[in-house]
């Protein structure tokens, strides 16, 4: 089991497992944190600031706006990838790196 992390919502803090997390969106300085539950959580950090306190093993940056997690994705395609039934623009820039995270059988 991952160690669980912390959000402020509503002046309290909410624990949330890596596991439940399945991307991460960006609106200029604030953060979405989507979940398998279909909730979300909006925090003030940048998705870069964001992605630094979560497990990098887990977690990758497929797109400046976005980040998935590799637990819930479905399928890869060269301009996308699928997590939960929702289609995630993968950048050129970001494409080999990704591949190099998952654990691919040739």
């Amino acid at each position: 089991m991952l160690k669980p992390f912390f959000v402020w919502q509503n002046k309290e803090l909410k624990k949330i497992n890596p596991e439940d997390v399945i991307c991460l969106s960006t609106e200029g300085n604030y953060t979405r944190i989507y979940l398998a539950d279909k909730t979300f959580y909006m925090v003030r950090s940048s998705l870069w600031g964001t992605l630094k306190k979560l497990p990098p093993d887990i977690f990758i940056k497929i797109h400046r706006s976005f980040v998935a997690s590799i637990y819930h994705i479905s399928s890869i395609n060269k301009d996308y990838l699928v997590v939960r039934d929702e289609a995630l623009p993968i950048a050129k820039r970001y494409y080999r790196s990704v591949l190099a995270k998952l654990n691919i059988i040739e």
